[in-house]
């Protein structure tokens, strides 16, 4: 079979990746609740038939990452698919979804009574169900406690609504209503997708559509090939902790060696502590995924981002390790595992090509969930709230200040919108003045975020990290500040949270505020050039108070 010819090959790999952003938009205007619509917690993307990624949406890496294995395992289990079909899932092991509160939708697009490609998309749900308000329970200590499990489901089936599924979705929830509401949104955006690849099918051929599918993967694979087939070869090992895991305060360690072989990668995980009882764990696709954005964020520069980077990237996480955990381990906050691997994996590339990384960042998710009743209706209510912190410094410039860094790629819920949908006051939000480590160039800064409870009876539920281990500064800088909770700040009740809490019980009028960790700082601080400094004092990045 001949080459479709350049010019064609990228018109289509652009409409495809046209149409996954289409789909985004989609669910982005349709949706409900606030961790779609203002969080952007969502990703989008289209797959070839054989449930490779082959376009993806500017998302969330660490969740489109992580969608190509859930739709493999339903073509690899001979799924039953028909036209209008629409399937739902989430279990992280059963199917290799994601955490509970990360649904997962995909709908086949048939030409000549066959399924050709698929669209699929992933939303967080504002709550799943569980122990704690928003699903994050951080005494979890098996995944039972974290809310609904759902193996591959049909949630349309040939155009049908599934009710008795839906019916049972809604009462297992807080917040059904947004739920509902965001599934709708979820299914209607995978339909944009199908519009989007018949479109190509009318105008190019099934045949030449497909042919596209495999040269665009196969060439992401190649061009990656070249790319690492540059660098020395050899093994570069780093070390990093997670504070803790919630339960006990024993530090998790995650290892990696790092090695360049010739054109491929292979990463072995091997010295990473045994899967922990708390609600950190990662499965071994929620590593891979991590491992994935490290190289395409340093290595994969201008390189369409598909399946063709698994082609030439390699993983090994021992079974039943942190990074490999295994049934019936709670996983809600296994993005706190993650967020750090990435850094212990850009430290060990660091060693290779320094000039591409950044030192450490806030490297959390900084979770805090506060839910309640109201007290007229009953109704459940949850305000979920997600907030970043500063970025490593780089090379050649300070880091980002209060800025979604690495896998995230999150937003912040607007004062305007809290205060209007939850009994919450936001009283403080701001830059953490001397967060960012010092260096040659300083790490960005972190956030606070206070927030003041309106109404008598709410819970709090949080999961942090780096309140032990603060965010390493590289080349001589200094690390950046750790994070943490307050309640009640600055008055005689104040008193620093836990990282990881569950349920906590919330007085009428307590304040509790989020101060998240600021990131390292790049180069030996005597080195920073005294303009830069005097900009800081002056615009308050540095506090010279004595």
């Amino acid at each position: 079979m001949s080459s479709i010819d350049p010019i064609t090959l990228e018109l289509i790999r652009c409409r495809l990746v046209s149409g996954a952003q289409q789909m985004a938009a989609a669910l982005w205007k349709s949706s409900y609740s606030t961790v779609i619509r203002e969080v952007l917690d969502y990703s989008t993307a289209l797959f070839d038939a054989r449930g490779r990624m082959v376009a993806q949406s500017a998302a969330i890496p660490f969740q489109m990452m992580t969608m190509s294995d859930p739709m493999r395992y339903l073509i690899e289990t001979d799924y039953d698919w028909q036209e209008g079909d629409v399937v739902l899932l989430n279990d992280p092991f059963v199917c290799h979804g994601q955490h509970l509160p990360d649904y997962m939708t995909f709908r086949p697009i048939f030409a000549a009574g066959r399924p050709i490609a698929f669209a699929g998309a992933i939303g967080h749900m504002i709550d799943t169900g569980g122990g704690a308000s928003g699903s994050y329970l951080a005494t979890a200590t098996e995944i039972y406690q974290e809310g609904l499990r759902i193996p591959p489901v049909k949630i349309l089936r040939a155009g049908s609504r599934n009710q008795e599924l839906l019916d049972l979705i809604a009462l297992n929830v807080r917040e059904p209503e947004k739920l509902m509401g965001d599934l709708s949104a979820m299914i209607a955006c995978t339909d944009m997708g199908r519009l989007a690849v018949e479109e190509l099918c009318r105008r190019y051929g099934v045949e030449t559509l497909q042919q596209a599918h495999e040269e665009i993967i196969g060439r992401s694979a190649q061009q990656l090939r070249n790319r690492i087939a540059e660098l020395p070869n050899g093994t570069y090992h780093a070390v990093g902790f997670v504070d803790d895991d919630g339960i006990t305060d024993d530090p998790i360690r995650l290892e990696v060696h790092f090695t360049i072989d010739g054109d491929s990668i292979h990463a072995d995980f091997s010295g990473t502590s045994p899967q922990v009882q708390g609600p950190v764990n990662a499965n071994l696709e929620m590593t891979m995924a991590t491992v994935l954005y490290c190289v395409m964020a340093t290595i994969g520069q201008g390189i369409a981002k598909t399946d063709g980077f698994r082609d030439v990237i390699h993983v090994d996480a021992p079974l039943r390790t942190v990074l490999n955990a295994q049934s019936p381990a709670p996983v809600v906050s296994r993005v706190t595992t993650c967020h750090r691997l990435v850094d212990v994996i850009l430290e060990a590339l660091a060693q290779v090509i320094p000039d591409r990384v950044t030192a450490g960042y806030y490297g959390v998710s900084n979770i805090c969930n506060i839910g309640g009743y109201d007290p007229e209706t009953g109704k459940s209510w949850v305000h979920f709230e997600i907030e970043v912190g500063g970025w490593g410094a780089r090379p050649d410039s300070d880091g980002l200040d209060g800025f979604s860094a690495h896998i995230h790629n999150v937003a912040n819920t607007p004062i305007e919108v809290v205060e209007t949908t939850v009994p919450v006051r936001v009283e403080r939000y701001e830059f953490i003045a001397d967060s960012g480590g010092k260096g040659k160039y300083r790490g960005g800064l972190g956030l606070r975020r206070d927030f003041r409870v309106m109404q008598p009876g709410a819970t709090l539920n949080l999961l942090g990290d780096h309140a032990k281990f603060p965010p390493r500064g590289m080349r001589g800088g200094g690390d950046g500040a750790t994070g943490r909770y307050v309640l009640n700040p600055e008055t005689p009740e104040e008193c620093v949270m836990p990282n990881k809490l569950s349920n906590y019980p919330l007085q009428n009028g307590d304040v509790i505020s989020m101060q998240t960790p600021g990131g390292g700082g790049y180069g030996v601080p005597a080195e920073r050039d005294p303009q830069n400094e005097e900009r800081d004092r002056r615009e308050g990045k540095v506090d010279d108070r004595p």
